[in-house]
């Protein structure tokens, strides 16, 4: 295998983590710091501990928080992810590593891609919002007369700890199949 092997403990560590983060984004809205911070903690120490012989441990688990880090900050810059999401991926980076921590990432960016379009068909929203994006997304290369403009209602919320968790689990799932 080309990419380094991440431990069971390792992740189950992970969706223990991110279940933990699910609950209490589906409860509060938000994701706690002594969680977010606790996971990358341990992921960093998991990560030293488990390569004793080498003294890549910590270096990997940097590494990892770095990479997993770059597209979540990015899109919370523009306002579009919560800082707790954010916290959320580096720690999985840690704990995964950066190949495995982005492979969760993306997986979680499709359950939370399908589950807000689900949520958007539910209150009867998913044409309007796809139509605007279309015209959005044409916005650049039109005159400026022709323009739509982003108004605050068209904006929605949405938590991806939910989606990060179910993210999580489909690539825990690609490293340990259960037959």
């Amino acid at each position: 295998m080309p990419f380094e092997s991440v431990g069971l403990f390792n992740v189950l560590l992970a969706v223990l983590a991110t279940a933990a983060a699910a609950w209490t984004d589906f409860r509060t809205g938000r994701i706690p710091n002594w969680l977010t911070f606790g996971a990358a903690a341990a992921g960093v120490a998991l990560r030293v501990v488990q390569s004793r012989p080498h003294a890549y441990g910590a270096a990997g688990a940097l590494a990892g928080m770095l990479v997993c880090a770059l597209v979540p900050v990015l899109i919370f810059r523009k306002d579009g992810m919560a800082g707790g999401d954010v916290k959320l991926f580096i720690a999985l980076g840690a704990i995964l590593g950066a190949f495995h921590g982005i492979e969760a990432q993306f997986y979680a960016y499709v359950a939370g891609s399908l589950l807000s379009m689900a949520r958007l068909a539910w209150h009867g929203r998913l044409l309007a919002v796809l139509v605007n994006a279309f015209f959005l997304a044409l916005n650049p290369v039109m005159p400026r007369r022709w323009r739509r403009e982003i108004r605050p209602e068209m904006l929605t919320r949405f938590r991806l700890g939910g989606s990060i968790f179910a993210g999580t689990c489909v690539s825990a799932l690609s490293l340990y199949p259960v037959v």
